[in-house]
């Protein structure tokens, strides 16, 4: 059994698109091909000292969820957005904490790894409830969407333009309710897996807790956890080696080391992409909110690197 931790946590958020090829093609055995490549590449997390949480992405998976309710409506009961959130968080829980414990064997360490099913509390009154702007699931053609509009179910164009989805509501993350658990498996030792594509959303009713669909954000949840779990680092990976002012054009610019509030700057100033690089900055400047704490965002490739300060975005309390 690994040794109980006593230093300040790292929290590392992995993209929605780490358990999916290049092309997008899902299967489980991809998934824990994919597992196992990102467990060896957060080799250099799990040398530091402290703690360790990994929260992860589960945006091609919900899309699979969706389309298997669609497909099977006549024979099988209808599993509402949430289940399909709390079905893929089991499933990429399984495969990620299967394949870290497996990486710590093979290098010697028995420490714990442990998937927890993590609920976020969400306000069932927020504006994002009036204004479904999150796409999810797959491209709709035109006589499927229709169908679903008739069934007041709300249809738009994706951010990127690509197409016609399905749009949900995607409300604040107020509160993770298995944070203490969390808390104490980190006690423990333990490496945990949680806060699976952003959660699954739940509202407080008094003292009820009612299910809700919606999805939420995944940085922003991780972000809220590591501010909860009061982490020293927030690590999170995407698919670019850093973020960058301008993207996509001949100013392109990568963000090296910033402040917080810098960081809010540019956000402000329109330079990150809504629903792909927005929310991981939002999160970052969410986090670095108090000295001693630090926000890095990097690919997987340079996760050493970023580590020593030396790679990826940087992101330092003012």
């Amino acid at each position: 059994m690994g040794t109980t931790a006593t230093r300040r946590p790292t929290v590392v958020a992995l993209g929605g698109n780490a358990f999916a090829g290049p092309d997008g093609a899902l299967s489980v055995p991809r998934e824990r091909e994919l597992a196992a490549d990102v467990a060896e590449r957060l080799e250099p997390v799990f040398k530091a000292s402290g703690g360790v949480v990994v929260t992860h992405g589960n945006g091609p998976q919900v899309g699979q969820q969706l389309l298997r309710v669609e497909v099977a409506a006549e024979r099988a009961y209808r599993l509402p957005l949430d289940s399909c959130v709390a079905a893929t968080q089991g499933e990429l829980g399984d495969v990620l904490a299967t394949a870290l414990r497996q990486s710590l064997l093979e290098r010697g360490d028995t420490r714990l790894v442990a998937a927890v099913l993590s609920h976020v509390v969400v306000d069932r009154h927020a504006s994002a409830f009036q204004a479904p702007s999150r796409p999810v699931g797959p491209f709709l053609d035109e006589a499927r969407a229709k169908a679903l509009r008739r069934e007041g179910v709300m249809v738009g164009v994706d951010p990127a333009g690509r197409g016609l989805r399905r749009l949900v509501p995607s409300p604040e993350p107020l509160e993770i309710l298995e944070a203490d658990v969390i808390r104490a498996l980190l006690k423990l030792g333990a490496v945990v897996v949680a806060c699976g594509g952003g959660g699954i959303p739940v509202a407080r009713d008094g003292v009820h807790l009612l299910s809700v669909e919606a999805v939420v954000d995944k940085d922003l949840t991780a972000a809220l956890l590591a501010d909860a779990l009061d982490a020293a680092l927030f690590v999170v990976i995407t698919d670019v080696p850093s973020a960058f002012t301008d993207f996509g054009s001949p100013r392109r610019a990568a963000v090296t080391e910033v402040t917080a509030s810098r960081l809010r700057d540019l956000l402000a100033e329109g330079h990150f992409a809504p629903g792909t690089m927005a929310p991981k900055v939002e999160a970052c400047v969410r986090f670095v909110t108090a000295p001693g704490r630090r926000a890095v965002i990097c690919d997987s490739a340079s996760v050493e690197e970023a580590l020593k300060g030396e790679a990826g975005t940087q992101v330092v309390f003012d």
